[in-house]
């Protein structure tokens, strides 16, 4: 989601869009809606990375020397632990499962300046199990706060005050540590000593078990939305989308109480994917995006 825009959208575009900006949002949504009941995730992506290195082989070369695109759907299949939650009324969930003493989390920021489309970013990095848009990012195709990829800061954190869910306070910071360990943390609080992956975004869904003191429980604002969880051990990450339009409340109460999480982080709304190795391609019609979260097994 484009930093800025007002918390909790229906739509995802704003009143002053120009008009071909409008047409693309409305399509997303749209994307999004139909591919919500397509699959058990419901949509995934990948894009071309500039920085950060793959923990896996490069694709091969053609004869000019530019690596071969690959075709995600045909990639080999990799058993990624995935789940449905059905809550009824609050909500059908994508959850992904990723203990990081089995997965190998990173955050990654291509910095192309037409953005990271996901499709492309999962053929040029073999291996790849599990690929989400990072968090809300700005016009220009920036991080809208921190992205820290293997050990290098590639954006600042962002405290400004300012408009839209990026800066509903507090927002947060989702972190892989040298440690092996991960977690959700308040913005104001983090702290970079040990950190290799992170990416901010928000609002911050969970604090300490603390559902965002600015969420409605009676909220009518509903949309497609996607997160990421901490296990209070911080060996397990939950990479979330949902599959129904909900409110931030409900998503907030699902990492809680079905994950038993207490610190999770909203990442983005109607043009987040969630892709997993034996999916199809991702569509290109959700993205482009910035910063991505991407899972290789070990």
């Amino acid at each position: 989601m484009v930093e800025g825009r007002t918390c909790e959208p229906r739509v995802r575009f704003p009143q002053y869009a120009r008009p071909v900006e409008l047409a693309r949002a409305s399509l997303s949504a749209l994307a999004a809606l139909l591919l919500a009941g397509c699959a058990l995730l419901p949509s995934d992506g990948a894009s071309p990375s500039d920085a950060g290195a793959s923990p896996a082989p490069p694709a091969a070369a053609d004869a000019t020397g530019t690596p071969g695109p690959t075709d995600a759907s045909s990639a080999p299949s990799v058993d990624v632990p995935t789940r449905i939650i059905d809550r009824g009324e609050h909500g059908s969930y994508g959850v992904v499962t990723l203990d990081l003493a089995d997965w190998d989390v990173r955050v990654d920021w291509p910095r192309r300046a037409d953005g990271t489309d996901m499709a492309s970013y999962i053929a040029h990095h073999p291996g790849i199990a599990v690929l989400t848009n990072a968090g809300i990012f700005s016009d220009d195709l920036t991080p809208g706060g921190l992205l820290v990829a293997d050990g290098t800061e590639l954006r600042a954190l962002n405290l400004a005050d300012g408009y839209g869910n990026f800066h509903l306070k507090p927002n947060a910071v989702f972190e892989i540590r040298d440690d092996g360990t991960a977690a959700v943390v308040d913005s104001t609080r983090y702290d970079p000593a040990g950190v290799a992956q992170a990416t901010q975004s928000g609002p911050a869904l969970l604090l300490d078990g603390q559902i965002h003191p600015q969420f409605n429980e009676h909220s009518t604002n509903t949309a497609l939305r996607s997160g990421v969880g901490v296990s209070p051990d911080g060996r397990t990450v939950y990479l979330v989308i949902t599959r129904t339009y909900v409110t931030l409340w409900d998503f907030a109460t699902m990492f809680r109480d079905e994950l038993g999480v207490h610190d999770a982080l909203y990442l983005d709304g109607q043009i987040s994917q969630l892709w997993v190795a034996g999916e199809p391609d991702p569509t290109p019609y959700l993205g482009p995006y910035a910063g991505v979260i991407a899972a290789y097994p070990r």
